[in-house]
């Protein structure tokens, strides 16, 4: 299993990160989700055998401008 981390810092709102973080663990091969309080960056637990770091990179970037359509 592998880790990242990821700036959330354009995404202003809770809410929001709330909706990108329930996409994520919707996400196969995607273990574990972590909002980390105050500082707008999500920690992402993966199986790297199933999901890439640029696909998870790629999927957030979408859900990101999905939010705020």
């Amino acid at each position: 299993m592998s880790m990242m981390e990821l700036a959330l810092n354009e995404v202003a709102c809770s809410g929001c990160i709330g909706k990108i973080k329930r996409q994520m663990q919707r996400t196969k091969g995607i273990e574990k989700v972590k909002i980390v309080s105050d500082s707008g960056k999500i920690l992402i637990n993966f199986n790297d055998s199933i999901i890439q770091r640029e696909e998870i990179n790629r999927n957030l970037y979408k859900w990101t401008f999905r939010t705020f359509d």
